[in-house]
């Protein structure tokens, strides 16, 4: 367990594994299978949590099954069976579908068939289940390239369901380029079965989305396809033109594909013109291309196919050393054999067979012929074994007319084959397009409902707003008339008021003018008597003067007794303000059980603070009232209302049950009370507790602007009414 640690700290550090393996090849196989033997007694780790070290330790066994050439492809499949294991074990999430597509993609190209189909179904299931767009398009990416070459109908069905895949994902600066990607491979597959207008297509969109994307480094690749296509319809300029495109794409590339871009791209130059006929630009390419650094070296595969090239141009440009082309033609097809390449020897054989017919050797050259045939029909290279078949017409005359059937049997069977595959790829773009046209439907039904639903709730909203603002106008339009009322009422019970103290004061004026008229009358009556009898000192004025006096004296009394009555009512003399209390504070007592003291001010001039003060402190005072007798079931409540330096201050005390002022609850009376305290700049004080009663504190300030201007008083002793 130690070395395996040791090992993966090492990889995943990034350090000294390269040196590992290019240092010493041979020790690589016998590390890995070191790892494998010690690692075979892990134990499971916990589904839910995965060190750094478990995670990197299936990307290292992926990339080292992938990788390492040194290793028999039995070890290698053993690590990826390894990794599959470790990654059984992951949560169903994004990181399992990640590794999941890796290790699909290494089994496909190690070609173990079956463990590739197994992993790559697990991973369509798993990605579409958690919705995990990539790994889904990666998975019918990795079919696509399976199918490539055997199905290309299947192989197309899954690259067009990748690219619908990518799409929709959420591609991040490492895969952005995977719609492109996909219509490349789409373009090679369709040429590749000569459906040119398809990949023509194909590789248009590919390209314009590389270029929309900003993404130069694809374009060499994709105007070489695009130059594939148009040699496919034997359009050679166009096909040059796109091949010079490519050119200028090359400098944009990573610095490691360069070499082999140039090289690539001198060679398909130099094979255009070549099929073009113009033999002398070929043979100027391909000599270019042998001239380029290390190409033998670096790469061989160009460097035979060069050889074979430049030998054929020189052979069609009229070159007639047939010994030093057979020789060129034989030294490609070694260096093929060396590098396991058989593919691009039937080329070489045809070539050869050309020029051995044109230097008279024509048996050797059907035996050639027939060698290119033979190899095209093992490498499945049909477009060469249609070259050497008809090129065998023209060579073996005595079977020519068995050669020609074979021709046009073959011809037409892959004429048949390429349109029932042509056939095929349109009507699986068509499907795919009734799907993409089918679910964009679906798409803006969707977005109509979402729109209709989000516009009913809207006009839900908007009818709801509308309706509560109605509500809450009428409310205050009911409020601004209660409130109307209430000064309307206020005003009539001050009329009332008024109309009674008009009539007291009619009264006192009917009583002064009896005084006048009445009482002064007679004192004058008798003054002048007295006067009459000042002059008498008989018995009779004696009695009548006695008299006289008793009446003067009885008058006095008479008029002291009505000038107290007078001044007594005057002194004592309650505004209207005062007296709408008392009758509220009456009226009260009256329909309950409760004893009611009311204290105020007395000299201090009620009647004239401003109107909405006093309405708003009556109702104050009437809910606090009512309050006491229905919530706090009080026996004895005490009123008080008095002024202290422009503050009015309106206590009710009572002796009910009480409350908890911090967990009670406000009920309407409470909350209009408040209200009512808000309206006229005043704060409210609640002391309480159960079972001690509660007292209310209301302090209202007010300015000179609420006082009529009357003479100014100073609080006197206040009268205390017990109702």
């Amino acid at each position: 367990m130690l070395i395996f640690k040791v090992f993966l700290y090492i990889v995943s550090r990034k350090s000294t594994i390269y040196t590992i393996y290019t240092t010493n090849m041979k020790w690589n196989g016998l590390i890995l299978l070191l790892i494998l033997h010690l690692s075979c007694t892990n134990t499971k780790p916990d589904k839910d949590s995965f060190s750094l070290t478990t995670t990197d330790s299936t990307a290292v066994w992926i990339q080292t099954a992938k990788e390492d050439k040194s290793l028999a492809m039995q070890q290698r499949i053993a690590l990826l069976n390894k990794a599959n294991k470790l990654i059984q074990q992951y949560p169903k999430n994004t990181a399992k579908t990640g590794k999941l597509s890796q290790l699909s993609l290494a089994y496909k190209r190690l070609k173990d068939s079956t463990a590739f189909r197994k992993t790559n179904t697990e991973l369509i299931h798993l990605a579409n289940n958690i919705n995990d767009l990539k790994s889904h398009g990666e998975a019918h990416w990795d079919l696509g390239a399976f199918f490539r070459r055997n199905q290309p109908d299947s192989a197309i069905y899954h690259y067009q369901e990748a690219y619908s895949l990518f799409l929709k994902a959420d591609l991040d600066s490492n895969s952005k380029d995977y719609p492109g990607s996909i219509l490349y491979s789409m373009a090679r597959v369709k040429d590749n079965n000569k459906d040119y207008v398809g990949a023509e297509k194909d590789i248009v969109k590919a390209i314009k989305f590389y270029r929309d994307n900003k993404m130069t480094h694809e374009l060499f690749s994709a105007y070489n396809v695009l130059a594939f296509i148009q040699n496919g319809m034997r359009k050679y300029d166009k096909a040059l033109e796109y091949h010079k495109k490519a050119k200028e794409f090359i400098p944009f590339s990573k610095k490691s594909k360069r070499y082999n871009q140039r090289t690539t791209n001198m060679n398909n130059m130099a094979s255009t013109n070549l099929r073009k006929g113009d033999y002398a630009k070929s043979i100027s390419f391909y000599e270019e291309l042998l001239n380029v650094d290390s190409l033998k070296k670096k790469d061989s595969k160009s460097y035979a196919k060069t050889l074979s090239g430049l030998a054929y141009a020189k052979f069609k440009n009229g070159i007639t050393d047939f010994s030093f082309l057979i020789q060129e033609f034989e030294n490609s097809n070694k260096i093929l054999d060396s590098l396991g390449i058989t593919y691009d020897k039937a080329r070489n054989y045809e070539y050869k067979a050309e020029v051995l017919h044109k230097a008279g050797d024509t048996g050797l050259a059907i035996e050639n012929a027939l060698l290119a045939r033979k190899i095209a029909e093992e490498t499945s290279n049909n477009d060469r074994l249609l070259s050497s078949l008809k090129l065998l017409t023209v060579l073996d005359t005595k079977k020519s007319a068995q050669y020609a059937g074979a021709y046009f049997k073959l011809n037409e069977k892959l004429q048949l084959k390429e349109r029932t595959i042509q056939d095929k790829f349109a009507r699986i773009e068509m499907e795919t397009d009734e799907v993409i046209e089918k679910n964009e439907s679906l798409a803006r039904q969707r977005k109509t409902l979402t729109i209709i639903a989000i516009g009913l709730l809207v006009f839900g909203l908007g009818a709801f707003i509308i309706i509560n603002q109605r509500v809450n106008n009428q409310k205050l339009k009911f409020q601004q008339t209660q409130q109307e009322s209430n000064q309307e009422i206020y005003n009539l019970m001050l009329s009332q008021q008024g109309k009674f103290q008009e009539g007291k004061q009619l009264e006192q004026k009917r009583i002064s003018e009896e005084m006048h008229d009445g009482i002064l009358g007679q004192m004058l009556g008798i003054r002048l008597i007295l006067s009459g009898l000042n002059e008498r000192n008989d018995e009779s004025a004696i009695t009548q003067r006695a008299e006289l006096i008793e009446k003067l004296r009885e008058l006095e009394e008479e008029i002291r007794t009505i000038s107290h009555e007078l001044n007594s009512a005057a002194y004592n003399k309650i505004n209207n303000f005062i007296i709408a209390i008392q009758d509220l504070i009456k009226t009260t007592n009256s329909s309950s059980e409760t004893d009611i003291l009311f204290n105020f001010t007395e000299t201090f001039d009620w009647d004239n603070l401003d109107g909405d003060l006093k309405i708003n402190i009556y109702r104050i005072a009437q809910e606090c009232l009512q309050n006491c007798l229905k919530h706090a079931k009080s026996k004895n409540i005490a009123v008080n209302l008095n002024v202290s330096h422009n503050t009015i201050t309106l206590k009710v005390i009572d002796d009910g049950v009480g409350f908890n002022v911090k967990k009670g609850r406000k009920g309407i009376g409470l909350k209009n009370i408040t209200s009512r305290i808000k309206k006229i700049n005043g704060d409210l004080e609640i002391e309480s507790a159960p079972g001690k009663g509660t007292e209310m504190i209301i302090n209202v300030s007010f300015t000179e602007n609420n006082i009529k201007e009357k003479e100014k008083t100073t609080p006197k002793e206040r009268k205390v009414i017990e109702v």
